[in-house]
C-alpha cells in the first residue's frame, strides 16, 4: 500500500520541509496556503513528487450536496477531450538547498492514509525536520509584530523552539476542538511516528469582527506581515538564504493601510474604538530578533580585543 501513496519522481538532497494546505481551515490572512506558493513562485522551485492518485480518490468527496463545485476536483477539456485527470494537488518541491516544500489539499477522509503518505516523503526524502504554516484571524493590531503560536510533535524540540519568540498553544487543553491539518500530522506523528520532528507555527492575521460601510471585513486577507514574521523565523532554524526585503515592504505596507482605515473607523464609531482598543489592550505576543551569527574572522576579531583590553583602574 506504501508504494501506491507517493509518487516520488526526484530524491534531492534535503533536510527541511515547510508545508501548507489550501484549501483548509486555518487559513487565516491564507498563511497555509500563500506562504509556500510565494516560496515556491520566488526561488523557481521544481515539483519532485506528489501524493497519488489513491490519495485523491480515498481522501476527499467528489462533491456536498448543496455546493454546487466547491468541493469537485478540477477538470479541463480542450476540443471536448479531457486534458488533466480526476487528481489533488499535493505536491512536493525542491526549493535547492536542502529544503523540500509541500502545499496539498486538506483531506476529508482517512485521515491515516494521508499521513501514511505524508510522512513516507518525510521519509524517503530524508527530512530531518518539518514546519507546518498556519494562520488564523483575530483582532491583532497592525502596527504590531504579529502572534505566533507552536505546537511539537517531541519533547526535546521545546527548548530549540523557545528561541524562536512563539507562545506555546494549550489548544484544546479546556475544551473538546478539533484540530486543524497541521495539528492532526503533529499528534499522528506524537503517537504513531516517533522519529519525525514536526512542529507548527501558527500566526494570527488581522481581522475585527464588524465591517464597513460597504459590508466588507476588516482586516487584511493574505497577511504579507505573517508570512515575513513565520519566515524569519523558519531563515534562522533552517538556516535559509533567501531574502525576506519584499515580505517586509509588502507586510509594512498593508499594516499601515488598514492601522489607518481603523483610525477613521474609530473616529466615527464609539462600539468600534471600544473594541479596536480593547484587542490591542488584550494582544499578547512574543517578540522575535533574529541572531546575529559573526563571521570567525570577526568573532576572533572581537575576541582579541576583548583580551587586549587595558584594565580599568579600581575605584578608590
Amino acid at each position: 500500500m506504501a508504494d501506491e501513496l507517493l509518487l516520488l519522481h526526484e530524491k534531492p538532497p534535503s533536510r527541511y520541509m515547510i508545508a501548507g494546505w489550501k484549501p483548509q481551515w486555518s487559513d487565516g490572512g491564507e498563511i497555509s496556503s500563500g506562504l509556500p506558493r510565494y516560496l515556491i513562485d520566488k526561488v523557481g522551485a521544481r515539483k519532485i513528487g506528489e501524493m497519488s492518485n489513491t490519495i485523491s480518490m480515498m481522501c476527499y468527496p467528489f462533491q456536498v450536496p448543496g455546493t454546487h463545485d466547491a468541493f469537485r476536483p478540477a477538470a479541463t477539456f480542450v476540443e471536448g477531450l479531457p486534458t488533466t485527470g480526476i487528481v489533488r494537488e499535493n505536491h512536493f518541491y525542491d526549493a535547492g538547498n536542502g529544503l523540500v516544500i509541500f502545499l496539498g489539499e486538506e483531506p476529508w477522509f482517512r485521515i491515516d492514509l494521508y499521513t501514511q503518505a505524508f510522512f513516507q516523503a518525510v521519509k524517503e526524502l530524508g527530512i530531518e525536520r518539518t514546519a507546518a504554516v498556519e494562520g488564523y484571524n483575530g483582532p491583532a493590531p497592525p502596527e504590531l509584530e504579529r502572534s505566533v503560536n507552536c505546537s511539537y510533535s517531541k519533547a526535546e524540540m521545546k527548548q530549540e523552539l523557545e528561541g524562536l519568540g512563539v507562545r506555546f498553544s494549550s489548544y484544546g487543553s479546556d475544551r473538546r476542538s478539533g484540530p486543524t491539518i497541521g495539528m492532526a500530522l503533529i499528534t499522528l506523528a506524537h503517537y504513531n511516528y516517533p522519529e519525525v520532528e514536526m512542529f507548527r507555527l501558527g500566526s494570527m492575521a488581522p481581522m475585527y469582527s464588524f465591517l464597513t460601510a460597504n459590508k466588507e471585513p476588516v482586516g487584511i486577507s493574505r497577511d504579507h506581515q505573517s508570512f515575513y514574521d513565520i519566515m524569519r523565523r523558519l531563515r534562522t532554524m533552517f538556516k535559509l538564504e533567501i531574502d525576506l526585503g519584499e515580505l517586509k515592504q509588502r507586510g509594512e505596507a498593508e499594516s499601515a493601510k488598514l492601522q489607518s482605515m481603523l483610525e477613521r473607523v474609530s473616529s466615527s464609531n464609539v462600539n468600534a474604538k471600544e473594541i479596536i482598543e480593547k484587542a490591542r489592550e488584550d494582544f499578547n505576543h512574543t517578540p522575535y530578533v533574529e541572531p546575529v551569527e559573526l563571521t570567525p574572522g570577526l568573532d576572533k576579531a572581537l575576541d582579541d580585543i576583548l583580551r587586549n583590553a587595558p584594565e580599568q583602574p579600581e575605584e578608590e
